[in-house]
């Protein structure tokens, strides 16, 4: 173990994880009191800089190593700052000092962290475009496939929470077993839909075509912390599927023989193909280029709100 350790970024579930193993590790070198922990008081504000600084420089009681964890230093001022960076400078023998900051660092700290001989470990949660891969990662590192329409309905179902999302991920793995695998067909019957509203539900009022319901349903969403980001993928690709099977059924082709060629489950192709009774395919492309805008705003093209980015492109949909 190095004198110190900066752990830092985005990534929750690492961050969470590494924090454990290193009470784990603490607690079998060191017994119960070998992890003394400095955080906000009732989650609020920051770890007590002045507490953490004196006990650095402080001699312990304890054989062995002993660890230090400061959490959420990200809201740590300037002098709070300054005094750990001095302690850092005078750390002792057999002491590791663990810094957790759930964003930006602050000033001086990942230096002071290097000076001391210590590590700094970012782990920053990857973008929303890169998630579906970052699923199936997820599923090879605990010895099963996921293929990239799972890992995308899993996306729609669950959304971007990254703890949420390995919770997940760990019970797939139980199902699955080494060596198995995960598709879309076994999720549409194992993941529980975890919103009051699902987010495939925006994609049914759509194709419905009911404007007044499509907003009711959008705000539901936005009320249980969906995002713009997180609901886009699945509500355009049911648009999609949908422009696709009236362009298919217009030009004569069997309902029967379309369920087969939708990619989706044989029940899922039935509802759709049974809800698109009034719907056109002007309307299904139109909310399909509507969608198409506001996956571009979600990445950066606009500086709306998310519910206004969200609002914006469903009245453009319904039009």
């Amino acid at each position: 173990m190095k004198p110190a350790y900066l752990i830092h970024g985005s990534d929750e579930a690492k961050i969470d994880q590494a924090r454990a193993r290193l009470r784990q590790r603490a607690e079998s070198e060191s017994g119960a009191g070998g992890l003394e922990i400095f955080e906000p008081a009732e989650g609020r504000g920051s770890p007590d800089a002045d507490a953490l600084a004196a006990s650095i420089t402080s001699l312990s009681l304890i054989p062995g190593r002993r660890y230090l964890l400061a959490d959420r230093i990200e809201k740590w001022g300037k002098n709070q700052a300054a005094t750990v960076r001095e302690a850092l400078l005078a750390l002792p023998g057999e002491t590791t000092v663990v810094l957790i900051a759930r964003g930006k660092v602050p000033a001086g700290i990942a230096e002071a962290v290097k000076s001391a001989g210590g590590e700094n470990l970012p782990y920053d949660a990857p973008e929303v475009a890169r998630l579906p891969v970052f699923l199936i990662e997820g599923a090879a590192s605990r010895e099963f496939e996921l293929t990239p329409e799972a890992a995308r309905f899993l996306l729609g179902r669950i959304g971007e929470s990254l703890p949420r999302l390995g919770v997940e991920l760990d019970r797939l793995a139980l199902w699955a077993g080494p060596g198995g695998s995960v598709d879309i067909e076994d999720l549409e019957e194992m993941v529980a839909d975890t919103s009051e509203t699902g987010s495939f539900a925006l994609g049914d009022a759509l194709i419905a075509g009911e404007a007044r319901e499509v907003i009711a349903v959008a705000e539901r969403l936005i009320a249980q912390g969906v995002t713009a980001g997180s609901t886009v993928y699945t509500t355009s690709t049911s648009i999609r599927r949908a422009h696709k099977a009236l362009v298919r059924l217009e030009a004569g082709e069997e309902p029967s023989r379309l369920e087969r060629e939708l990619g989706v489950p044989p029940f899922v192709a039935r509802r759709l193909i049974n809800s698109l009774n009034g719907t056109t395919v002007e309307s299904t492309r139109n909310a399909a280029i509507a969608l198409a805008d506001l996956e571009v705003w979600t990445r950066g093209g606009a500086e709306y709100p998310d519910d206004l980015a969200l609002d914006l492109a469903l009245l453009a949909a319904t039009r």
